[in-house]
C-alpha cells in the first residue's frame, strides 16, 4: 500500500491486488474479445464494456471487496470527516487500448473517488496522467490506483501492438 502526495494537499493510493494472477487468466481472454458496447461516444476512446460489466463474477466481486476494503481505511487517513465510511462501487467497466487508443482528459464527478486497476499492460504503455498535476503513473499489471473523483486525468495514445487493459470504477460514500 503506498499513498502518493500530490502538490502537497491532494493524495491517492496505490496498491496491488494480491489474486491478480486468477483474475487475469480469467478476464483477458473475454475482454480481448469485447466488442465497444460505448461507440467511442464516452471519454474513453477505445474499447469500452457497459457500466456495469460482469458485477456477478467471483473474481470481479473478490477484486470489487478488495478495493473496497482499503479504500475505506484510506477514506479514514485522507480526512473526509467519517471514521471509515461506508463505500460502494456505482459502477465497474472495463477498458481495451489498443493502438492509437487514448482516453480524452475528464473527471469523475459526482464520484467521490474512482479506481483503476492495470489488468493488462506493460511498464512503458501509456501512463495514467493526472493532468492538472502532470503526475503519470506507470502502469503495473496487478496494481490499482484511487483518487478522488474530482481529479481530471487522461492516457495518452497507446502506441503498441499489444493491448493495454484496465479495469476501471467509481466509489460513493453510501448515505446514512
Amino acid at each position: 500500500m503506498e499513498k502518493i502526495r500530490i502538490k502537497n494537499y491532494t493524495e491517492i493510493f496505490v496498491a496491488d491486488y494480491p489474486f491478480h494472477k486468477e483474475l487475469r487468466e480469467e478476464i483477458v481472454p473475454i475482454l480481448e474479445k469485447y466488442p465497444d458496447k460505448q461507440g467511442m461516444k464516452t471519454n474513453v476512446k477505445a474499447t469500452h464494456t457497459e457500466w456495469d460489466w460482469y458485477s456477478d463474477n467471483p473474481r470481479i466481486k473478490r477484486l470489487k471487496e478488495c478495493i473496497l476494503s482499503q479504500a475505506g481505511s484510506w477514506c479514514e487517513y485522507n480526512g473526509i470527516g467519517e471514521r471509515n465510511p461506508a463505500l460502494h462501487f456505482v459502477n465497474f467497466w472495463g477498458n481495451v487500448y489498443r493502438k492509437g487508443n487514448y482516453t480524452q482528459e475528464h473527471n469523475h464527478l459526482p464520484a467521490q473517488y474512482s479506481v483503476v486497476y492495470f489488468l493488462k499492460t506493460k511498464w512503458y504503455d501509456s501512463p495514467l496522467v493526472m493532468t492538472d498535476f502532470k503526475e503519470k503513473i506507470r502502469p503495473k499489471e496487478g496494481r490499482y490506483v484511487i483518487f478522488p473523483g474530482h481529479l481530471r486525468h487522461h492516457v495518452p495514445k497507446h502506441r503498441y501492438k499489444d493491448v493495454r487493459i484496465t479495469l476501471s470504477g467509481n466509489l460513493l460514500i453510501k448515505e446514512g
